[in-house]
């Protein structure tokens, strides 16, 4: 039997109604922060967060967001940290460090590393050691932290940015071709509920991009594009309006001559049929 469509409005304090609250089910699947810091007395730290993402590619900056700890009564230790000292490591989460993953995120008032049994590796630029099992670990200079107020206390969460100044990738994990292995690393992402997956297939579908735009799609796959400078010098010079004219007019020859394909195909049709 189908369920009705549900609306409700949480800014109201209405429920979906469900037996479980299905919010963080529908941004999925997202990556895991799996951030290690130092404190200011120099405790090591390490948790995982499911609000993480980067922020922008140039330069590489990314962001975790830590909810308020209901258990410690303030923002989470991995914020105290990045927030007091400046500096923060992400540590990709995998299939295979899955279970190190889940344990780490008990809230201790000691050293998580050796409870979750991940061995530490020692950074080159920020002090915070990485996760050596992790396939790639970025050190992060911590940019800003931005407070969001909650409905409850859990609800106070931390948005945490970091520049990335350094960047370890291991060896066994670049392909013959020079891309990263995903499907070896097998990245871990969280679902809603307790749920988890892990990346088990890639397929490719390149974005579209107008003609005259000749740096956006490769830079945004992740290869080289123009240099600004190039770019500016090349860029075309005419007005929105002209450009928006001429693109007006592609499409209509596009148009047109996808009509007069398909008018000549179906006229060989009829001749076919009645030979």
């Amino acid at each position: 039997m189908t369920r009705p469509d549900i609306f409700y409005q949480p800014a109201k304090g209405e429920k979906s109604g469900l037996p479980h609250d299905p919010f963080k089910s529908f941004v999925i699947p997202r990556p895991i922060g799996w951030i290690s810091t130092t404190s200011k007395e120099g405790l090591d730290n390490l948790g995982p967060y499911s609000q993480f993402n980067n922020v922008s590619f140039d330069p590489p900056t990314i962001m975790f967001v830590a909810h308020q700890s209901v258990y410690k009564r303030r923002s989470k230790d991995s914020v105290v940290n990045a927030r007091k000292t400046g500096e923060f490591v992400w540590n990709m989460a995998t299939y295979d460090t899955r279970e190190a993953v889940n344990a780490s995120a008990l809230e201790t008032w000691d050293d998580e590393f050796p409870i979750a049994g991940v061995t530490k590796a020692p950074s080159q630029v920020v002090k915070p050691p990485r996760v050596a099992e992790s396939p790639v670990t970025f050190e992060c200079k911590t940019h800003s932290v931005i407070r969001i107020q909650g409905d409850s206390l859990v609800g106070h969460s931390d948005i945490v940015i970091g520049r990335v100044v350094a960047i370890h990738i291991k060896g066994e994990y670049i392909t013959t071709d020079g891309l990263f292995d995903v499907l070896k690393a097998a990245p871990l992402a969280r679902l809603g509920y307790h749920q988890y997956t892990a990346i088990t297939h890639v397929f490719d579908m390149k974005m579209p991009f107008m003609p005259d735009d000749n740096v956006s799609g490769n830079t945004l796959g992740g290869e080289t594009g123009d240099s600004d400078a190039i770019l500016y010098k090349t860029m075309d010079p005419r007005s929105e309006d002209d450009r928006r004219l001429e693109e007006r007019g592609r499409a209509k020859i596009a148009s047109a001559e996808k009509t007069e394909a398909g008018n000549d195909a179906a006229g060989e049709e009829f001749r076919t049929a009645h030979i």
